[in-house]
């Protein structure tokens, strides 16, 4: 079965899409085959491919047969998200997604093997069935991250999981100093782990800064993140 990877914060501006895009990059770089979809709003991903924002997602969830667009990256491909034009926000008449249009089935139906979901805001519904499919959600924060978005994603899951769901969260944080790991440790205490992303040279050798259990993984580069999703990310609980 497809592994269905979310990227989710409530709050734009996170981070959210350079990690999808990297994490799907990555992954098929390590030899998967990748569906990178964007229900982002609004879409970002397709700039990064220099791609239409056509909506191909969401008319693919809608049950559309609508190809995927290629990359120069061999096992990724892109389902582009939807950016309505000036007549339609000014008529108003711009297409919805609902939550009966997520349904795990048309995810399988990509084949592959993992389909990395930026993922989709604004309408709690269409949130919850997303966050209801997916094996295993990453919550990007960052140093300009509302705590108050972080935490009310964090008890989103913790909600879904009351009500059954099995996938795994886990907070994603950048860490620039000793005290960010504290930090992201206490935000991510409900999460199943902590994973900390650094550039810093200094930060990545100082070893002590790191041994707390609950973090699950220091990394300098995003290939690494893929490796320890690969490896420990999707395990079943």
């Amino acid at each position: 079965m497809t592994k269905i990877v979310t990227i989710y914060n409530q709050k734009g501006g996170v981070g959210k899409t350079t990690l999808a895009v990297n994490l799907a990059h990555g992954l098929a770089r390590s030899g998967k085959a990748v569906t990178l979809m964007d229900l982002a709003e609004p879409p970002c991903c397709h700039q990064w491919f220099r791609l239409p924002a056509d909506g191909s997602a969401q008319r693919w969830l809608k049950g559309e047969e609508v190809p995927r667009y290629g990359t120069r990256v061999g096992g990724l491909y892109v389902l582009t998200g939807y950016r309505p034009g000036v007549e339609e926000l000014m008529s108003g008449k711009m297409e919805v997604l609902t939550p009966e249009a997520v349904r795990r089935e048309r995810f399988d139906a990509l084949g592959g093997d993992v389909v990395v979901v930026d993922g989709y805001r604004y309408e709690w519904k269409v949130e919850e069935a997303l966050l209801r499919l997916s094996d295993v959600v990453l919550i990007p924060h960052d140093g300009g991250t509302p705590l108050d978005s972080t935490n009310g994603t964090l008890g989103e899951c913790m909600e879904l999981r009351r009500g059954g769901w099995q996938g795994r969260f886990y907070l994603v944080g950048q860490v620039e100093r000793v005290g960010d790991v504290e930090r992201l440790v206490a935000i991510g205490e409900r999460a199943d782990g902590v994973v900390l992303l650094t550039r810093n040279e200094r930060m990545r050798k100082r070893r002590t800064a790191f041994e707390t259990p609950r973090v699950a993984r220091v990394m300098v580069e995003y290939h690494n993140l893929c490796m320890w999703l690969e490896k420990e990310g999707c395990q079943e609980r």
